[in-house]
């Protein structure tokens, strides 16, 4: 009983992580085209000025890990989910520093 609402709330977490991740992706599309932001992360800077590829890469294989991710995850055992938790925990706590950086950047280019 315990780890099915563990499950879900996974579940949650990871769909959240996937949302901050496109957002992140969005929005640094945004910042790159004002002209004042560059792309700091060397890998997605091979993808970003490609909208179909990094659709792919953002959004497509992303959503598809992670519902299979959230198909398999009620196979997992009680310390397996905890260990997950922690995992994704640290993905959404990424993200949502990330997502702090483009509100920050945002603010940064409406004054400027």
């Amino acid at each position: 009983m315990f780890e099915r609402k563990l499950c879900v709330k996974l579940q949650r977490k990871l769909y959240f992580v996937y949302i901050l991740n496109v957002l992140d992706w969005v929005c640094t599309i945004l910042l790159i085209s004002s002209g004042l932001f560059y792309e700091a992360n060397p890998i997605a800077n091979t993808f970003i000025s490609s909208i179909g590829l990094g659709l792919l890469i953002k959004c497509i294989v992303p959503f598809a890990l992670v519902f299979t991710v959230c198909r398999f995850m009620h196979i997992l055992d009680f310390s397996q989910l905890k260990v997950a938790d922690m995992v994704i925990s640290f993905g959404l706590t990424f993200y949502l520093f990330i997502t702090l950086d483009h509100i920050i950047n945002f603010i940064i280019l409406l004054q400027s």
